[in-house]
């Protein structure tokens, strides 16, 4: 599920990340999240199948989502826009409509997005890490109270 996150990242599809997000995090309806990301709620409903699939169930992908997203989101796109439906990769040049971004890179630069998932993975194990440390830090603190 990172694999496909991380290459719309890549493919500048943030606003669907966002929207999966809001999704499953903050229970905003699809009707809704097409207004917002100019997408179609088909889309959006689409997503939420694709994401559910690859985890296996909602408590899951929620959690799941919940805690990548905001890393992901750091991601940099390598796609640019230029025009409605094109896009410029910005590692290899190549031009190319928007509808096959995401393959591009998974064909071409699988290299590069496996960089990026593994490097998603590693700043959720650091915030976990933290996190844990931090609870058990509190515990200790309270103890000693």
């Amino acid at each position: 599920m990172l694999e496909y996150l991380v290459a719309k990242a890549l493919a500048d599809k943030l606003d669907v990340v966002q929207a999966l997000y809001d999704y499953f995090v903050n229970g905003v309806s699809p009707s809704v999240l097409a207004v917002r990301y100019g997408l179609s709620k088909h889309q959006i409903r689409g997503y939420i199948q694709r994401i559910t699939e690859k985890t296996g169930s909602l408590t899951r992908a929620r959690i799941v989502i919940k805690y990548a997203t905001p890393f992901i989101l750091r991601v940099r796109p390598v796609m640019k826009r230029v025009g409605e439906n094109l896009v410029k990769c910005m590692v290899c040049g190549d031009e190319l409509p928007i509808q096959v971004a995401e393959d591009h890179i998974k064909k071409y630069h699988s290299t590069l997005l496996s960089e990026y998932i593994g490097a998603v993975i590693e700043l959720m194990r650091r915030e976990l890490r933290a996190s844990r440390e931090g609870i058990e830090h509190s515990k200790v603190s309270e103890s000693v109270k």
